[in-house]
């Protein structure tokens, strides 16, 4: 369900209050629509909770060992650990959950992408908070409505004296020249995310990390979505194993972008058995070979969990 684009504008800097957190998806949606956020709790169980978190450490200790061939943003009072498409099923469930289905489609429709999934550690105190942004910002302020939505599923409580996360509810709904520089700090406000829920946000609205007073850790995963002629995140068709590809529900294969979307996506023209010049949606697989100069036939190397230094 997509609600009417049509919503009233705000005036800036008007803006609206933190919605409450609820259980219920229509509720969220319609917070999600008003507000540009909303908080659902106990979409994970306190098991599962638990069982993320400890997956999402482990991994991240193995990749601060790898030195520097580590990604960036291993050190200091962050960590951040990309790209977790390969990095167990236990981050892909999160994407095929009824909840992400329901949040994500009222903002994108049924067709949207998955642009990236990432571990977020925050651990330490901190004096400042993050700059606000928009994560729509690449794409022009001008474009009033939604293309990327985020999701961050809390493995602790966020709360405003552990640095949880500042929004400035209701700025998506202002007049696309108050959406390029972003509005005074002292506008936004904290929001609480207890454990195990998800803070959902419009790719329009301005947030940033709040500032740790108290230097507990606070862990999510930001399972990032797009719509589906937007450009991912995470190169998803390079970089993700094609074991996981292999083993994916076709729904996931769809998320992941292994579906043409009318004419775009396809592989060398290729590698769908829809017709190319369609606006029919299909999926594909990759070919074997892609044609070149004179008809000359060059295999198309994949990722895979077999192929290791």
């Amino acid at each position: 369900m997509i609600p009417d684009t049509k919503h009233t504008l705000l005036q800036y800097p008007e803006t609206n209050s933190v919605p409450p957190i609820t259980r219920d998806l229509e509720s969220a949606c319609r917070h999600l629509y008003e507000t540009g956020m909303c908080v659902v709790a106990d979409v994970l169980t306190p098991e599962q909770t638990k069982a993320i978190g400890e997956k999402l450490e482990e991994q991240a200790a193995s990749e601060r060992a790898l030195g520097d061939l580590a990604p960036k943003g291993m050190v200091g009072c962050k960590q951040y650990v990309p790209n977790m498409v390969n990095k167990g099923k236990s981050f892909l469930d999160l994407v095929e959950k009824e909840e992400t289905d329901h949040l994500v489609g009222c903002l994108l429709g049924d067709n949207f992408l998955l642009s990236s999934v990432n571990g977020h550690i925050y651990t330490g105190a901190n004096s400042e908070p993050e700059l606000l942004h928009r994560d729509q910002g690449q794409v022009p302020a001008s474009i009033s409505m939604p293309v990327v939505c985020n999701l961050l599923w809390a493995l602790d409580d966020f709360t405003p004296e552990g640095g949880g996360t500042l929004v400035v509810p209701g700025s998506h709904r202002w007049e696309w020249q108050h959406q390029i520089r972003p509005p005074d700090m002292d506008i936004a406000e904290p929001v609480t995310v207890p454990a195990g829920g998800v803070l959902v946000l419009d790719g329009r609205v301005w947030h940033a990390g709040g500032v740790n007073k108290t230097g507990s850790k606070r862990r999510s995963i930001a399972t990032f979505f797009c719509a589906p002629w937007i450009r991912q995140q995470e190169n998803a068709a390079l970089s993700c194993f094609q074991e996981v590809l292999d083993e994916a529900s076709p729904k996931l294969r769809a998320r992941l972008g292994m579906h043409t979307y009318g004419t775009m996506g396809t592989v060398g023209g290729t590698g769908s058995e829809v017709p190319g010049a369609t606006l029919i949606s299909g999926e594909f697989s990759f070919p074997k070979y892609i044609i070149g100069e004179s008809g000359s036939l060059h295999p198309l190397p994949r990722v895979s969990r077999q192929t290791r230094i």
